[in-house]
């Protein structure tokens, strides 16, 4: 007769979820991730409000994933009216998605997966073992919060981005202290993702499947906006055609749709972009020569390592950007005119967890008409149930404390970000 193992809720990640393996005797037979937090709506709450108001509601989908969630929604929307935004603009909008990916990665890393790597049983054993590393993961942290706050408004929900540009420009000052905490940082950066990279892997080695990488690509993938999605088994789609390439449908075990492209099961986030190539800084171009032995071709357990060298990049990203907005002179735009018509507008980023897609339909009052999301996590979900079944088939026998320890450092490998994904209106 079958049993359930039931891991609920996981921990030390965005968000509330479950996994479900079924068990014949000890042999698994099947496994579920199931993202159980309540959904959001957010996708039938867009429609019927205007084109100003999208950007603010739907930044409010995820706290810790907010700036970029405005930053494409904003772009979706300036896509379908046609707003060509100004090199200042585009600047400050990569700036706090840097911000963004700072924060993001430097939580996921010192607060989530370290006391997986250590044997920390909680927060304040983690204080004990590992105080220093802890103190500086916080340090990067704040670099990263204070960007978003200084170029955003606030910390969470960033007001200050509107469409066609910026309610107000940081002054010279601000600018200044970011670079100076920026530079600070920067080493505790470097020291962490050396750190990862020596620490013995907590994860059971299970044979796991070569994951197909997908993300954003440009031309340039320091500008913005983007222009297609990439894969690593050579397919591609202009981002205004993604539905071409990405399919999505519910499962009754999820509050969040399962998305695949065509038959294949992709994975998207930090790992995946080292991998697709991303442009990286020098510092960091030189972390991930360093490390690229354990990250080209790997499976999503490297994605913790791939998060310290993106961390560098971040970061040194975020200093040559400052750097470019002090070299601006003469006067600055804040918003660029642009005239309210009907129009679809489509739009993809890179957020901290990987690929993040936008489209919105407006009327010819900029009434929205119809949205579509597709989130990273979501996009992960089926590599994650695949990967738990094939970790928990390696673990047959194991006592279920062991199991259950194991398949949560595998779902924290991915570092889901669970209030993104559950967005669904069941009909």
């Amino acid at each position: 007769m079958g049993n359930v193992l039931e891991i609920k809720p996981l921990s030390r990640v965005e968000g509330h979820g479950t996994v479900r393996v079924f068990l014949t005797g000890r042999k698994v037979e099947s496994v579920q991730l199931n993202l159980s937090e309540s959904p959001r709506l957010f996708e039938a709450l867009l429609v019927g409000k205007p084109y100003d108001e999208l950007p603010e509601i739907i930044c409010r989908i995820c706290s810790i994933c907010s700036s970029v969630h405005r930053v494409t929604s904003l772009q979706a929307i300036e896509s379908a009216l046609g707003v060509d935004i100004s090199e200042t603009t585009g600047l400050y909008r990569e700036l706090i998605l840097a911000g963004g990916q700072i924060e993001s990665h430097s939580l996921h890393l010192f607060c989530l997966v370290l006391p997986d790597y250590l044997n920390a049983t909680g927060f304040a054993d983690l204080a004990a073992k590992a105080p220093t590393e802890l103190k500086a993961g916080l340090r990067i942290k704040a670099a990263g919060n204070r960007i978003q706050e200084i170029v955003g408004g606030r910390l969470i929900h960033p007001a200050n981005l509107v469409p066609g540009g910026m309610g107000k420009h940081p002054t010279l000052d601000q600018l200044k202290m970011l670079k100076d905490e920026l530079q600070t940082v920067l080493p505790d950066a470097e020291k962490a993702c050396k750190l990862f990279g020596t620490l013995n892997t907590p994860l059971h080695q299970a044979d796991l499947a070569q994951p197909c990488y997908m993300a954003v690509q440009n031309e340039d993938s320091g500008s913005l906006p983007t222009k297609q999605l990439v894969m690593s088994n050579g397919e591609h789609a202009d981002i205004t055609r993604y539905r071409e390439l990405l399919t999505e449908q519910v499962v009754p075990h999820s509050n969040a749709k399962q998305c695949r492209a065509g038959d294949v099961i992709v994975t998207v986030g930090a790992l995946s972009r080292l991998n697709l190539g991303i442009q990286l800084e020098s510092r960091s171009a030189q972390a991930f020569f360093d490390a690229r032995a354990q990250l080209l071709g790997a499976h999503m357990t490297a994605n913790t390592l791939a998060q310290g060298v993106e961390l560098i990049h971040s970061i040194e990203r975020g200093i040559a950007l400052i750097d470019a907005l002090l070299d601006l002179s003469g006067p600055l735009e804040l918003r660029a005119p642009f005239q309210i018509h009907k129009g679809s507008g489509t739009a993809a980023l890179e957020a901290p967890r990987g690929a993040l897609i936008h489209k919105y339909e407006l009327d010819a009052d900029g009434i929205c008409t119809g949205a579509d999301i597709v989130t990273p996590t979501a996009i992960n979900q089926s590599a994650m149930e695949r990967d738990l079944y094939s970790l928990a088939s390696a673990l047959t026998g194991a006592d279920d404390s062991d199991l259950a320890r194991q398949l949560e450092i595998l779902v924290r490998a991915y570092d889901p970000c669970i209030s993104c994904a559950v967005h669904i209106v069941r009909i």
